[in-house]
């Protein structure tokens, strides 16, 4: 079915595990498009209850990285990039709502939590630790989302799950992991400086680009591959032109 059990699920495993480790076999192709993933025996490989692994594939479920029926079960579906960019935008949207209101309401000791957690996914990124990052970095974003103190917001947020774009991110686009916690400093400087519109802005960009980076390099890896098509193809023809001249010399 998938690689070998991760050390991590020897503990007593979450919904959130579960999820970024199926995330992680479907993007790294160990799980192919039209492959079934039976819940009782993807339980036993991770040595866990059915539960959360039902409660994982739903979440998935949601982004389209699987579809499930009564009869065929689950299957993992066949993702683009396109599909996975899509998010971003509305991701956006709806933290940057948040944080413009959280501006106004924010206090310094989230704010120095805030700075708490950008420093552990500096430590994270020391250590290359994807999955510390990413729990860090969806730790900052819901605290901000929390602090707008709009409680249709937050649920919207948790609802779709929009914290698993943080994993996709991190699985995706090939940038350091200090690169990107780097990219949290003009969110807590426009924080800190009190703008909202400024503070929307700052999260706008910071979720929109991702997306564009999504976007740009699945650009470059189908150019690649066209590339090396076509290579295949120019040096399929020079066999043929020689083995073609061979037999007329015969």
């Amino acid at each position: 079915m998938v690689g070998e059990q991760p050390a991590r699920f020897e503990r007593r495993v979450l919904r959130e595990d579960i999820k970024e480790y199926l995330i992680d076999a479907i993007l790294r192709g160990e799980l192919q498009a039209g492959e079934h993933i039976v819940e009782m025996r993807l339980a036993q490989q991770l040595g866990v209850s059915q539960g959360p692994v039902r409660e994982a594939l739903r979440d998935l479920e949601i982004f389209g990285f699987v579809v499930r029926s009564p009869f065929r079960g689950t299957q993992v579906r066949q993702v683009s990039a396109e599909d996975i960019a899509q998010v971003y935008p509305l991701r956006a949207a709806i933290e940057g709502v948040a944080i413009r209101a959280a501006t106004t309401r924010i206090d310094d000791t989230t704010l120095k939590e805030l700075d708490l957690l950008v420093d552990r996914m500096y430590e994270a990124a020391r250590q290359d630790d994807h999955h510390a990052h990413a729990k860090a970095d969806t730790a900052f974003h819901r605290m901000i989302v929390e602090a707008s103190g709009n409680g249709l917001i937050s649920q919207y947020w948790q609802s779709m799950r929009l914290a698993t774009t943080t994993f996709i991110t991190s699985t995706l686009i090939h940038r350091s992991l200090e690169e990107l916690t780097e990219r949290h400093k003009p969110i807590i400087a426009a924080l800190r400086a009190g703008d909202p519109y400024a503070a929307e802005a700052a999260m706008r960009w910071h979720i929109e680009e991702l997306g564009n980076w999504i976007l740009a390099e699945a650009e470059v890896e189908r150019q690649a591959e066209a590339f090396k098509g076509a290579e295949r193809q120019v040096a399929q023809e020079g066999v043929n032109t020689v083995s073609h001249r061979i037999s007329r010399s015969e």
